[in-house]
């Protein structure tokens, strides 16, 4: 009896062996990770993604895996499923820096600006990671909160490592747009000057190229302005009826047409300054090789002759103008600007021909 029950045993207990031998034996979760990790690194994302997966089963709860996995999908621009898997590891490793600053990084990609700052504070009372204070900056810039913007990107670039030159000008250039949005114009082109001299990027250069004009600009519209108060006061001078009238007026006005001058000539100067600086560092920027994709090439060549042509617009540069923003609309026919920039190279076509028949006109007069 006895050993008719151990022979109907036997099976049972080899069966159970079996299972802790395969256990065993089986591949742990860090080695299936470990894999994944290779062949994210190689770009086989599907093989990365079915190791991560297979090491989940076995450990709902693996840092490794849950960050890693979070890591691919960031990776492949899948951000909802990067915040899923982000969002566990760091509930698992809350002081884990890396694991949150890539989840912040998904967060701003989903417009999740407040989700993105509340994870990075815990960091940025003494970080020595610079990506902690840029990222910080860049949720706040983008919530439009430029004065908390400008403090997080300023601490950044003062322990972003010079070597880290994209980074650097990145930094330099949302910073340079937040202090342009607070109106501190003049920090800002110091800051935006700076920055084009650490980089051969021509998408940083361009971003630069394009805040500078955008400073530019905003001289240039002060210095309109001031001239169409000055052309009133002139106008009303000469609508004044008689000599005596007309003097006395002009007396009573001299300050103010004093004060406009000198404000038009101030704002004229750093205007035109800030306007070669972007020619400049546009111009360089199209020389440029990018090593980035070809679609990011082709979108800063329209950014760079965007600004580059409306660079020469203000400066009354017509046919340079008008020569950029033909080649902006061969390499930019359907885009959200083009209507715009048509018009602007119908109205240069009757600048230059207009001026051309005044030059003629000039020529038989003499």
């Amino acid at each position: 009896m006895k050993c008719f029950i151990f022979i109907i045993l036997l099976p049972l207990f080899f069966l159970v062996g079996c299972e802790k031998i395969q256990d065993f034996i089986s591949p742990s979760p860090d080695s299936y990770v470990e894999e994944g990790i290779k062949f994210m690194n190689s770009g086989q994302y599907t093989d990365a993604g079915v190791r991560f997966k297979t090491a989940l089963k076995k450990n709902p709860n693996h840092f490794k895996a849950n960050y890693a996995f979070g890591v691919l999908y960031k990776r492949t621009e899948h951000y909802k499923e990067a915040v899923t898997y982000l969002s566990k590891a760091v509930r698992i490793e809350p002081k884990n820096e890396k694991a949150s600053v890539d989840l912040a990084y998904v967060f701003i990609q989903e417009k999740q600006f407040r989700a993105a700052t509340k994870i990075l504070e815990p960091f940025s009372v003494n970080s020595k990671n610079p990506e902690v204070y840029f990222y910080m900056g860049d949720a706040y810039h983008q919530e439009k909160d430029y004065e908390n913007a400008a403090k997080w990107l300023k601490l950044a670039t003062k322990i972003i490592p010079p070597s880290n030159t994209n980074l650097l000008a990145t930094t330099y250039g949302l910073l340079g747009d937040s202090l342009l949005a607070l109106d501190r114009l003049n920090e800002a082109e110091k800051l935006l000057t700076n920055a084009a001299k650490l980089t051969k990027n021509p998408l940083i250069i361009a971003k630069l190229g394009a805040t500078l004009f955008r400073i530019a600009n905003h001289f240039h519209v002060e210095y309109l302005k001031d001239k169409n108060k000055l052309k009133d006061i002139e106008n009303e001078i000469k609508n004044k009826k008689g000599k005596w009238a007309r003097g006395k007026f002009k007396k009573t006005k001299a300050k103010e047409i004093k004060d406009l001058k000198e404000t038009m000539s101030s704002k004229e100067t750093q205007r035109n300054g800030l306007i070669e600086k972007t020619k400049k560092y546009l111009n360089n920027a199209l020389k440029l090789k990018s090593k980035s994709s070809e679609t990011i090439q082709a979108a800063t060549k329209r950014e760079i002759l965007y600004y580059l042509g409306m660079s020469h617009l203000i400066m009354e540069e017509y046919p340079e103008a008008r020569d950029v923003l033909i080649k902006f609309l061969r390499n930019n026919p359907k885009g959200p600007e083009a209507i715009d920039v048509r018009k602007k190279v119908s109205q240069l076509d009757e600048i230059i021909q207009r001026k051309e028949q005044e030059k003629l006109n000039k020529g038989k007069g003499e």
